[in-house]
């Protein structure tokens, strides 16, 4: 006898995360998550780094069990992986509060799917619909320094571009490392 597998495609699946992250349903994480999957996870400094399904799982049931989730915000990312689902959780502030910046920075979850699953889920702040003002206050901030040093506007741009300590280099340095890992879009 064949068995037909249905593979859900990424509205369902973004709707079950939801569903899931609402009501606390590590079951239904365990089921759409992709067991080889990508996702990032904030470690005890509050850094950003890559996760297995495991470790995401322990850390973010750890959060949904912290706090309501009481607003929902669908967008699209403009940034890395532009025109991706992204998923605001709380005006920006779940399941990552704003470690510096101001209180206007927000953060989404981009949720990527690949045969039925969510194979990746990475931290999002450049979004179509949302204003996230701060991330270019805060980089602009970083041109301002180079500016002020005496450079051009350009050589500002380029000197931050070529820094891989800039302070903000987790948000606006996610391009190079995505066209680096052999992925096309």
């Amino acid at each position: 006898m064949n068995q037909t597998i249905l593979l859900l495609d990424t509205e369902t699946l973004i709707k079950q995360f939801i569903d899931a992250s609402k009501n606390a349903n590590t079951k239904l994480f365990d089921e759409i998550l992709d067991e080889y999957g990508s996702f990032e996870i904030e470690d005890e400094k509050f850094k950003i780094i890559d996760a297995s399904k495991k470790d995401f799982l322990i850390w973010y049931t750890a959060k949904i069990k912290e706090i309501t989730i009481t607003d929902i915000i669908y967008d699209q990312c403009i940034g890395c992986c532009f025109g991706k689902n992204i998923v605001i959780f709380n005006h920006g502030t779940f399941p990552r509060l704003p470690q510096e910046f101001t209180d206007k920075t927000k953060a989404g979850l981009m949720l990527d799917s690949r045969n039925g699953k969510i194979h990746k889920i990475q931290f999002c702040f450049s979004f179509l619909k949302t204003e996230n003002r701060a991330v270019c206050e805060c980089v602009g901030n970083e041109y301002l320094k180079y500016m002020k040093a005496g450079f051009s506007e350009d050589d500002a741009i380029a000197m931050y571009n070529d820094n891989p300590n800039s302070e903000y280099s987790y948000i606006t340095k996610k391009i190079e490392e995505e066209e680096n890992d052999g992925l096309s879009f």
